[in-house]
């Protein structure tokens, strides 16, 4: 899932360096609920914001829980922390937590990717509308798939059952 992660951020950043090669100056940074721009600016600024909030998300979430880890266990939000982050089961608090932050990074950058592709889409239309009927799937599937893994996030944190 690591390699997925990485793509997707990576796909993230070329739209993003795309959009700034192939897009007028002035472009639609914002779109309403009908799907109309309503917000503008410079292909610059929005290519150089895109891609700092692209390296920000995946650093964030390829170095957290490395970080959790590190952090006083009062500071970490996890179910059964005080066994999930006791020093002999840290390996596999890790593990799955670099799989949980890679597998949900890989799934936002996706959505991301669809979202960065559909607002490319639309600044090179006349008039300037985000498709919705792409969009507003895209985004029930990404809220599905949220929904889901926290659920499987919250699941996969109980305490084993030999440790009751």
């Amino acid at each position: 899932m690591r390699m997925v992660f990485i793509l997707m951020f990576l796909a993230n950043v070329a739209v993003a360096l795309v959009s700034l090669a192939v897009l007028p100056a002035r472009v639609a940074i914002h779109f309403g609920a009908d799907g109309v721009a309503d917000g503008w600016g410079t292909n610059t600024a929005n290519a150089i914001f895109m891609t700092a909030i692209h390296v920000f998300l995946f650093s964030t979430m390829y170095f957290s829980p490395r970080l959790v880890l590190r952090m006083p266990a009062k500071w970490v939000n996890l179910p059964n922390k005080a066994y999930w982050l006791s020093p002999p089961n840290q390996a596999r608090t890790l593990d799955k937590m670099r799989e949980f932050m890679w597998s949900f990074g890989a799934a936002l950058f996706l959505f991301l990717l669809v979202t960065s592709l559909l607002s490319l889409q639309a600044n090179l239309a006349q008039p300037c509308r985000l498709n919705l009927r792409v969009f507003l799937p895209a985004l029930g599937v990404f809220l599905a798939y949220t929904l889901g893994w926290t659920i499987l996030l919250l699941r996969s944190f109980r305490r084993p059952a030999e440790q009751v």
